[in-house]
């Protein structure tokens, strides 16, 4: 029960009743002094009488009684229950403030609608529903097709009734799939009931309970093949996002191992020459005696797919256009020839990630790059890294970029890759001078 707020002595003097609270036996009142001024209380929602109270002997101080409610109007909310002896006395007691239709609830019980005039219109079932209580009540119909199944139903604002309650009409739409060889079945029901306000059938002539048992049957195996249809769809996603998730802590592993092994290469290359050999010896560029690592030559351009790409960078995509490779927020390179001079670093850039230019930051080792960007036709740009102190011998490249995103997060589509920068061609540049020996990978991995 809803209780009142406390009346002061002012209020007291000009009105006898205090209103408690709203509960199944309508509004509680107390008499806060003796009251014989009427043998009936009357109880009115914008001028409309929504309940009485017969008391033929009066009220004494602290009696407490209660005026039944038997109906609402249909009124703008919020609205005021008010107290008076006649339909144009003065206030007996504060009005009594409704916020919302809940009250009504709680106040009348559960909707008692009536459906009427029910009929099948060119394809749509029509009817009009009447409450003749609650006059704030905000009705959800949804109708049970054949048994199995539900679809919601379309209803119109409810208007008021001039003895209080409401009245909507609503329709239905039949697909033609609902048709089946026994007919039609159609029950309608209020949201929070289970017993159906209405039921309407159609059945072929000479049908009988067979026919309609077929018509439920149908309807129901029709709902079971709907909900294995959805089921099989929600697996399916689960799987794909599971074998999504799972390739991405592989790829992650992979990285965070390959960042291990390279950082401890360059911080102990004496210490791990074996491990670096094995590696060489397993494969790759340097083994295979690739022309990009030719170590005589000026400029080398690493391929895409070479794996002196380190971590931070995502697969090479290839296109009609061209090729390229993703870099992430950050991005390691690897020096093919760390032993000589490099004089600058070359990347050009094909695509960016929610940004009009490339925003990087670089370091050979540990020193920190100069870097300059160059806008190109296309919209390309051509970033240029040099070292601060003029040609030196360079391990490792570590790139970071300032902007990027993830387009996952940002629903442009389902790729949860973290992307900055699209880099078609990597160019080592080299100082001329005297050129090194040609060395063996052996003493190659020993110089790393």
């Amino acid at each position: 029960m809803v209780t009142a707020e406390v009346m002061d002595g002012f209020q007291a003097i000009f009105c006898p009743l205090i209103p408690l609270g709203l509960g199944p036996d309508g509004l509680s009142l107390r008499a806060l002094r003796p009251f014989h001024e009427a043998e009936t209380l009357l109880l009115h929602c914008r001028g409309i009488e929504v309940g009485r109270l017969h008391l033929p002997a009066g009220l004494q101080q602290g009696e407490l009684c209660a005026i039944p409610i038997t109906r609402l109007p249909r009124v703008p909310l919020p609205t005021e229950l008010r107290i008076a002896a006649t339909r144009d006395g003065r206030d007996l007691a504060t009005p009594w403030r409704i916020d919302s239709a809940d009250a009504a609830l709680s106040l009348l019980g559960p909707p008692e609608i009536r459906i009427e005039d029910l009929r099948m219109d060119h394809g749509v079932l029509r009817g009009t529903a009447r409450e003749a209580r609650n006059g704030l009540l905000e009705p959800v119909l949804y109708a049970r097709i054949n048994g199995a199944g539900a679809r919601i139903v379309s209803i119109e604002s409810p208007v008021g009734l001039p003895e209080g309650g409401c009245a909507f009409r609503f329709a239905l739409p039949i697909h033609p799939a609902d048709l089946t060889e026994a007919g039609l079945s159609v029950s309608l029901l209020l949201i929070g009931q289970e017993t159906p306000v209405a039921h309407f059938a159609w059945t072929r002539h000479g049908a009988g309970a067979a026919e309609r048992r077929l018509a439920e049957l149908d309807g129901r195996l029709r709902q079971i093949e709907e909900d294995a249809a959805t089921a099989q769809q929600g697996l399916q996603s689960a799987l794909e996002r599971r074998l999504a998730l799972q390739q991405e802590r592989i790829d992650a592993f992979i990285a965070a191992a390959s960042t291990l092994l390279f950082d401890r290469l360059a911080g102990a290359p004496a210490a791990c020459a074996d491990a670096l050999r094995g590696l060489l010896a397993s494969g790759g560029a340097v083994a295979a005696g690739e022309p990009m690592l030719d170590r005589l030559a000026e400029r080398l351009e690493l391929p895409l797919d070479s794996g002196l790409f380190g971590a931070g960078w995502h697969r090479e995509e290839v296109y009609p256009h061209g090729s390229f490779r993703w870099m992430g927020p950050r991005g390691l390179l690897l020096n093919p020839v760390a032993e000589r001079a490099l004089g600058a670093v070359t990347l050009e850039v094909t695509g960016l990630y929610r940004a009009a230019a490339p925003a990087l930051v670089a370091q050979f080792d540990d020193a920190a790059a100069e870097v300059s960007v160059t806008a190109r036709e296309g919209g390309t740009f051509s970033v240029r890294l040099v070292h601060p102190q003029g040609p030196q011998p360079v391990r490792l490249l570590r790139l970071a970029s300032q902007t990027g995103g993830c387009p996952a997060d940002e629903g442009e589509s389902g790729d949860r890759r973290m992307l900055a920068i699209a880099v078609s061609r990597v160019v080592f540049e080299y100082t001329a001078g005297a050129e090194p020996d040609p060395v063996s990978p052996e003493e190659y991995a020993v110089a790393l």
